[in-house]
């Protein structure tokens, strides 16, 4: 009765009284393969679009029986490298040249997985699917290093940084800053282009909340706190300087973009229909206003006793209660 072959490594299954004078080099041939299976190596070069792993019965020299193979050879076009299809599982580099081609590794007439450029993949197939270990693995362990140049996905579970609470900085790189979004575990703060944040959150640059609103539901919000030349505005539906404080001069204005006193309010609108300033004071024994100056009887300072201090000039439109008034004023003499 003529030898068989195992389905998986192609071994040669010789029957008893079988091979007179060659038996040993078939078995030696059997362990061969065995060790190939077990630790061997080898490089195949892909010649083409669809190309295929050598596998012969008996050889030593075919490449699928082979525990690591590594591809390499430039891709035309959209490449698939296949292997009988049985049962087994290999380490693949892939070495070839990509471009913009793809490449899948799959068992013959079955489902492909694909390879990624210039990395490393732990294979195995049960003979109609390639499947792609660490596509689908449990819990991972890493006590180095973990360098990651493609895309990392996070489609379920957590995602926790530190969960033991130690002093370990995290950082996220831009384009040009390297330190878009820091973390400063030793002080617990978090700086945004910032690599020593000096607050709970530290930021340099802009900011912009483009709807929504924003709470301070506790402590102080501090503007400016260095002392710096940064001005500060808010500005209305139409009103473009609503509020401005003008840090060079140290002065506020309302309606106004270069306020000319402490505090100037421009109620510019020839339409608006509303006083410049309203006042209401729910306290009734308290004034409206109050006035604190330099009093003399002359008009030398702010404030004067002198009853003769000039002409009646004209009045100021005001309203009391409801109802428009005339406050008089008079010339300086």
């Amino acid at each position: 009765m003529a030898s068989t072959y195992s389905s998986t490594l192609n071994l040669e299954l010789q029957t008893t009284g079988e091979n007179s004078g060659t038996w040993g080099t078939i078995t030696n041939n059997n362990l061969q393969k065995l060790e190939s299976a077990i630790k061997g190596y080898v490089s195949v070069a892909i010649a083409s679009t669809s190309d295929s792993l050598t596998a012969s019965d008996g050889s030593t020299t075919d490449e699928q029986s082979n525990a690591i193979i590594k591809l390499t050879g430039t891709l035309t076009g959209n490449t698939t490298m296949q292997c009988e299809a049985v049962e087994n599982w290999y380490i693949v580099d892939n070495a070839a040249t990509m471009g913009t081609y793809t490449l899948g590794f799959k068992p013959a007439g079955g489902t492909a997985t694909g390879l990624v450029a210039a990395s490393k993949h732990l294979l195995y197939t049960d003979g109609s699917t390639m499947f792609d270990v660490l596509d689908d693995a449990g819990n991972i362990t890493a006590n180095g290093t973990l360098d990651v140049a493609g895309d990392v996905n996070f489609n379920g579970g957590e995602f926790v940084f530190n969960q033991a609470g130690a002093d370990l900085d995290f950082t996220i790189e831009g384009n040009t800053a390297t330190h878009l979004i820091f973390c400063d575990a030793g002080n617990d703060r978090v700086g945004i282009n910032s690599s020593s944040p000096s607050k709970t959150l530290h930021v340099v640059g802009g900011i912009k909340n483009e709807s929504g609103t924003v709470n301070f539901d506790g402590g102080l919000f501090v503007f400016n706190e260095a002392g710096a030349d940064y001005d500060f505005r808010i500005e209305g539906d139409a009103d473009t300087h609503l509020f401005f404080t003008n840090a060079d001069n140290d002065r506020v204005g309302i309606g106004v973009s270069s306020p000319a006193a402490k505090m100037e309010i421009d109620q510019s609108s020839t339409t608006g229909a509303i006083p410049v300033l309203e006042l209401d004071q729910a306290d009734v024994d308290q004034p409206f206003i109050k006035f604190d100056g330099d009093s003399a009887s002359d008009t030398s300072k702010n404030i004067t006793t002198d009853t003769s201090i000039g002409d009646l000039t004209g009045y100021i439109r005001i309203n009391v209660e409801g109802t428009d008034r005339w406050l008089a004023f008079y010339a300086t003499s």
